[in-house]
């Protein structure tokens, strides 16, 4: 880039001298997945020129060249149409380990590409500088120099395409910290709304939905059934074979029910060794469903020799018939409690 494109760049840049403040204020914040696209169009406003009359002074290319410089977690890399260097930012140096000076002349790939994504790489710039064919934005893993993995949002540039040597530029946003947080949401979701043990969902997932699921039964004429059972006498089996068989007892009564029923139904570990169903289903079909439960438990179980057979009891109600969940919960609770007192292993409607 010579003295002449830095000057018809930093004209852009006066003319949009207010997107300059407002991308500095958007990166200052930490709300990347919501301004990715705006902060990624700004910087290309930024960057993009025109030819223009106006030839600035040297002082004002460096500081054109320092606001560049300046912007935190936003790398910006200039190439030629051989994919060599021949811009890099003080933020390229931070995210990707290189200097200014081991990175210039050097190739995109060489520095910063996968090994898996040379060839598509080369191929996409190719097609781009040949063809027109822009290089969409997105999110991209991409490499340091200690090859460490880093997560940037990617968008890039074409500059002087019309002229002999037309140049690419990248600009890429750091998304290591926004990675760390979806990860960590991602963690705190799972905790919230999943049984540790057994990795279906938990008490507060099924209290947090299940207003809003009543109401659409109600609204739409939905049918839709609940199932509650648990386990036969599981404090023996925990207080004879130990705490371990009987977490690894659940684990594989939670697999067993999860072949059984389908996956858009709703099936939770309501607490201890009782579970519930939410299914969408009549009262006829449920209670098939349970006694197909009962009978898989039983049957697969007994085929297992690190666990003791285990047996359930269920209750059954028909959601349709309650005007609240409340309502169906004690009902449905007192039918669990019925098939218990009757002998246990049977379902109860």
């Amino acid at each position: 880039m010579d003295k002449n494109d830095l000057s018809e760049i930093k004209q852009n840049l006066k003319n949009h001298i207010f997107e300059c403040n407002e991308i500095l204020a958007l990166l200052d914040s930490n709300s990347l997945n919501k301004n990715q696209e705006s902060k990624i169009n700004t910087i290309n406003n930024l960057i993009k020129y025109k030819k223009s009359d106006t030839i600035s002074s040297m002082g004002k290319e460096r500081t054109f060249i320092e606001l560049i410089n300046s912007i935190p977690s936003v790398a910006i890399q200039g190439y030629d149409k051989n994919r060599k260097v021949i811009y890099w930012n003080k933020s390229s140096e931070n995210i990707y380990g290189y200097t200014y000076y081991e990175a210039i002349g050097k190739s995109l790939e060489e520095l910063i590409i996968p090994e898996e994504m040379h060839i598509p790489v080369i191929q996409g710039i190719k097609d781009w500088f040949e063809n027109g064919n822009v290089i969409p934005s997105g999110e991209l893993i991409l490499k340091r120099k200690d090859q460490s993995p880093i997560h940037v949002f990617s968008s890039h540039v074409m500059l002087g395409e019309e002229s002999f040597n037309p140049e690419m530029f990248c600009i890429d946003i750091d998304l290591t910290e926004v990675a760390s947080l979806k990860i960590k949401n991602t963690d705190l979701e799972q905790k919230a709304n999943y049984d540790m043990l057994t990795n279906i969902y938990n008490r507060n997932y099924f209290d947090s939905m299940i207003d809003k699921k009543f109401h659409q039964m109600l609204t739409l004429k939905q049918e839709l059934s609940l199932i509650m059972f648990d386990v036969d006498y599981f404090k023996k089996i925990n207080d004879i074979y130990g705490h371990d068989i009987g977490d690894n007892a659940l684990i594989y009564l939670v697999q067993i029910v999860k072949k059984t029923i389908r996956k858009n139904d709703i099936f939770v570990r309501w607490g201890g060794e009782e579970f519930i169903l939410l299914i969408e289903a009549n009262l006829s079909m449920v209670k098939d469903i349970a006694n197909k439960l009962k009978n898989n438990i039983e049957l697969e179980t007994s085929k297992l020799k690190d666990i003791p057979t285990l047996t359930c009891s269920f209750g059954v109600v028909y959601m349709g018939d309650f005007t609240s969940f409340s309502q169906a919960y004690k009902t449905v609770d007192k039918k669990l409690y019925l098939a218990k007192k009757n002998g246990r292993n049977r379902v109860e409607v």
